[in-house]
């Protein structure tokens, strides 16, 4: 083979990669500009007919939502903090200046309720069954401090 002819073939199949990558942003281009109208209007006119069927809902809710479509760069409305009530917002202030204090405070209260309950046998399933296997009965006992753990470690916001 000659240099000259290889290069013609690799200069031909370059030509071809650059039309192909053009027409592929085109396409990219003419794709970005379609779905942008989608989200701000919620029209299409050459959209699936499902899609077609499902625009005037989405209309109408915007509209009863109001309206505005923020740009996907834009931030937020309102910061999440902001919209919490006040007094829920001192309350979680509140608990993140006391959270070195309160943690352990919680946990040993855990401890002492849970073995104050099962002294006095209030734990449904610390009474187990009869014909019950002892493994069973410690599996039950794990899960049921594994939730009364969950349950005093479960955040405000959560509930």
């Amino acid at each position: 083979m000659q240099p000259d002819t290889m290069s013609e073939g690799g200069t031909d199949e370059l030509a071809n990669l650059r039309v192909e990558l053009d027409t592929a942003r085109a396409a990219a281009a003419h794709d970005e500009a379609v779905l942008t109208q989608l989200v701000e209007t919620l029209h299409w006119d050459g959209a699936p007919r499902a899609l077609r069927t499902v625009l005037p809902l989405a209309r109408a809710l915007r509209r009863l939502s109001g309206g505005g479509i923020s740009s996907p760069a834009a931030p937020p409305a309102a910061p999440v903090g902001a919209r919490r009530g006040l007094p829920t917002r001192i309350a979680m202030r509140l608990f993140e200046k006391t959270r070195p204090i309160s943690l352990p405070l919680a946990r040993r209260m855990h401890r002492v309720l849970g073995r104050l309950l099962e002294r006095e046998e209030k734990l449904s399933q610390r009474d187990p069954a009869p014909g019950v296997a002892p493994a069973t009965a410690d599996l039950l006992r794990s899960i049921e401090s594994a939730m009364l753990t969950l349950a005093l470690q479960r955040r405000p916001e959560n509930s």
